[in-house]
């Protein structure tokens, strides 16, 4: 019973410290300004501070009588610490932000990255660094028998898969980061208390003294070295592959999880294998037989990686798209990576620690030199030797490491020296994952520290992918029409928009559109630098913007850059950003838009798009509330009226907006703009102005009661998920629920485009409202009848000649119907024609029609 009670606890520290580690990872990436960054940032702390205090506490530890008193200490210490960063990473964030600046060098931005976690979390890692030495000393002791290190490691690795699924399912999603570290640290202080009325138990206490250990003679060299290469190993292979693995899974916030859930599995069933058989084994033929099967494993484990992505759409096409069947398929995938492997560095870990413990009385020393490894594998293997030599040679180089560390004396026959090497040989060709439909190629492919990003070309048509999953734009005839359009709609509502900020750059051809804004002077920030390396290739879509003047490009994060530059802008404009994406979500929160305030300029406008066929209407409304909490004047307005891809802007007014007549002589004396604008049927005011939606009232009216998104509690980032992992939904699903919501009132009351507009303009703008209302009342509800479609489509045409997009569906619908019903389809023109003899597109296609 006093083993079980004290693998208890090791258990549920185990559980506290990785749910930590999750919840860190997350507040700090809300200074840092992106989740890898702060997954290796943490990591590398965790590492620090746990070599430090392996190194400092071993000599005490390792002789103390009183393992047990140790041990409630350094839990409650962990416990305390975490209570405190609650208030303490906040603060450290803005200070990182301040020291990074808006744009750093590499080194100095890595540097930062690394030194503001470690130093924020000492503390806590240096006691978590002592844990495992005091509890080895504490079950060693209890069981009279000094190799209990592998039980000790496995069951605290054990409670740490349920700390990763725990924090990351349950605990962050419903208290946020700052009550989920309140829970953490009440299982430390029940840890602590627990430990701590063990130690007043003089029976056993009395027992403790008698197997006292003592210290022997020096470490050899060898174990030295193998102890610290083999932990920077470990933590390569993990960084490295679950790098490879974001380009194939979900990249949500739950993807990591997963995957670390794989990774702590393996090696807590590793450890606690060893314990059970290992142990007693002969140490230098079981090192050999370890290490060379972990770099067969890692061989092997690499390969798997080549067919993870048909592996993973292969189990999500028979369990379907609820979150549940997706994390399955997320796991399912990294077990072939990652399993073999760390069940093997679990009880390599275990050898190791073990054999230095018989060698010296404590595990300290061994365990510092180990995390010493671990500590610089984020930095070396995803910082340099990824974007170096690339994942594929950064895996090889792992694997074949563990092999060249193999025991020069080992029992293994000569043959199996050179296996290794030879299947390296035999591995495909680069380890490049991109999925590619038909008729589609690659025509540049990058792997940078940030991500992976590829240029995909089809049919002179280009996209720029980024992590082979998140679309970031393209040049084709619709995505360029979006694009553009994100960029003349808040620029033509602006009086003057001179100054302009841009938060996500991708291919350009947003950015590019404002150029065509004689003027305007653009700062736009990318946080993906590979991204702007290949900005040529969307030439001449975006201008060429990198090469233009007036354009000054930024390789940062949005958040920082708006909390570290003191720069006013006229106009801000944010991108569609993924709120289903891993950090997308912290680009809608409540102090994410306070800082954007911050940077308007006086009469200044925020426009924010947001990707509503990725939204649904919880994570809309959501959105709406937050953005209205911070601004007192908003308009919804829309890039264009396609249903495949419906965007809507939040605007953000703290000035008056452009006159009519003011619009109207600016497109018609700018040509470039006026050739932009034409592509998206907008060609006077009247036409922009039919792309607003609703004004402040009304979006407050929809977004009551929704839940405000912030950087403690980021509803989306756990909620997004949810709906965007789904396939088959509509597109326009939140876009309808939206439209089915808002009371539309007269245009005179709603527009403050044209407030003091004269009543032919408002009439003008209230009828093509009206059609363009019936023209997605129709799409939305009949677009699968026929018969009723075409009755739909007639009212809008009837009701407002210049929105054309009801008109160009009946000639569409005619030309589809020509082929097998040619009467029917000279009707449904000769209907067109009647109520609109002006427009000459159906009279042309009915002229055509006989041979069509």
């Amino acid at each position: 019973m006093t083993s079980f009670f004290t693998v208890t606890l090791f258990f549920l520290s185990g559980l506290a410290v990785l749910g930590y580690q999750l919840v860190w990872t997350r507040m700090f990436a809300v200074g840092l300004g992106h989740e890898l960054t702060s997954m290796l940032a943490v990591v590398a702390a965790f590492f620090g501070g746990l070599t430090a205090g392996a190194f400092l506490l071993d000599k005490r530890i390792s002789v103390s009588r009183r393992p047990a008193l140790w041990y409630a200490g350094l839990e409650l210490t962990i416990g305390l610490w975490a209570l405190l960063s609650a208030f303490v990473i906040p603060t450290v964030n803005d200070w990182a932000r301040t020291w990074l600046g808006v744009e750093p060098g590499l080194l100095h931005f890595w540097g930062v990255a690394f030194i503001v976690p470690f130093f924020a979390l000492l503390p806590a890692t240096l006691a978590m660094g002592a844990t495992l030495p005091a509890a080895d000393r504490w079950l060693a002791q209890i069981k009279a028998d000094p190799r209990q290190i592998a039980l000790a490691y496995s069951v605290n690795t054990a409670g740490a898969v349920l700390g990763v699924l725990a924090a990351s399912f349950w605990l962050m999603p419903w208290l946020g980061y700052r009550y989920t570290l309140f829970a953490l640290a009440l299982v430390n202080g029940c840890v602590a208390l627990s430990a701590g009325l063990f130690y007043f138990r003089k029976s056993e206490l009395s027992f403790l003294e008698k197997t006292r250990i003592k210290k022997t003679h020096k470490q050899p060299s060898p174990l030295f070295w193998r102890l610290l290469i083999t932990g920077f190993l470990s933590i390569a292979y993990e960084v490295v592959t679950v790098r490879v693995m974001a380009q194939v899974l979900e990249g949500t916030v739950y993807s990591f999880a997963a995957v670390l859930a794989v990774y702590l599995t393996g090696t807590a069933i590793g450890a606690g294998l060893y314990h059970r058989f290992g142990r007693n084994r002969d140490g230098d033929r079981l090192l050999a037989r370890l290490l060379f099967s972990l770099s067969l494993v890692c061989l092997a484990g690499l390969s798997a990686l080549y067919l993870t992505h048909g592996l993973y759409w292969w189990v999500r096409t028979g369990l379907g798209d609820s979150l549940g069947a997706v994390l399955f398929a997320e796991l399912i995938v990294a077990l072939p990576v990652l399993l073999p492997p760390t069940l093997i560095m679990g009880a390599l870990f275990s050898h190791l620690v073990q054999s230095a413990r018989h060698a010296r009385g404590g595990v300290g020393w061994a365990l510092g030199v180990n995390m010493a490894g671990g500590l610089a594998a984020p930095l070396v293997a995803g910082v340099v030797l990824v974007p170096l030599l690339g994942t594929q040679w950064t895996l090889i180089g792992i694997a074949l490491a563990y092999w060249l560390l193999m025991p020069r004396l080992s029992m293994l026959p000569r043959w199996a020296y050179a296996l290794p090497a030879f299947l390296v040989l035999l591995l495909p060709g680069r380890l490049q994952i991109v999925t590619l439909r038909p008729g589609e190629s690659v025509l540049e492919y990058r792997e940078g520290a940030m991500a992976s990003v590829a240029v995909i070309e089809q049919q002179n048509e280009r996209n720029l992918r980024v992590n082979n999953r998140f679309q970031m734009g393209g040049t084709g005839v619709r995505a360029q029409r979006l694009q553009r359009m994100q960029t003349h709609v808040p620029m033509l509502l602006h009086p003057k928009p001179c100054d302009v900020l841009y938060l996500g750059v991708a291919t350009g051809v947003t950015v590019g559109a404002a150029l065509t804004h004689r003027e305007s002077r653009i700062d736009a920030v990318e946080l993906v630098p590979d991204s702007l390396a290949l900005l040529p290739y969307f030439s001449p879509y975006n201008v060429e913007l990198h090469k233009n003047p007036r354009v000054r490009l930024y390789a940062s994060d949005a958040r920082r850059y708006v909390r570290t530059s003191h720069q006013q802008y006229d106009v801000v404009m944010g991108d569609l950003f993924h709120p289903g994406r891993d950090g997308g979500g912290l680009l809608y929160t409540r102090e994410h838009f306070q800082a954007i305030e911050q940077r308007l300029a006086p009469g200044g406008l925020f426009c924010q798009w947001l990707p509503l066929y990725q939204m649904d209407e919880a994570m809309l409304r959501s959105v709406i509330k937050t953005f209205q909490s911070v601004f007192g004047r908003t308009e919804a307005w829309l890039a264009g009226f396609d249903l495949g891809y419906p965007s809507l802007a939040l605007i953000a007014l703290s000035g008056d907006t452009a006159r009519p007549e003011a619009i109207e002589s600016t497109i018609g004396i700018n040509q470039s703009l006026r050739q932009h604008l034409h592509l998206a049927a907008v060609r006077s005011s009247v036409q922009l102005a039919g792309h607003f939606l609703a004004d402040h009232r009304e979006l407050a009216d929809y977004a009551e009661g929704a839940p405000i998104n912030t950087d403690d509690r980021p509803v989306i980032l756990f909620d997004a998920p949810k709906f965007t992992l789904k396939r088959g939904v509509a597109s326009y699903e939140s876009f309808a629920a939206l439209l089915n919501t808002i009371q539309f009132q007269e245009a005179s009351t709603l527009l403050s485009l044209s407030s003091d507009a004269d009543a032919e303009f408002t009439d003008r703008v209230g009828a093509f409202v009206k059609a363009r209302n019936l023209y997605f009342a129709t799409m939305i509800d009949h677009n699968d009848d026929e018969a009723r479609a075409l009755i739909g489509y007639l009212q809008s045409v009837e009701t407002r000649a210049d929105f054309t997009l009801a008109y160009a569906q009946i000639v569409s619908m005619a030309i589809g119907k020509a082929q097998k019903e040619p009467e029917t389809a000279r009707q449904w023109l000769q209907k067109l024609i009647a109520i609109r003899p002006e427009i000459p597109g159906a009279r042309d296609v009915l002229y055509r029609l006989p041979v069509l």
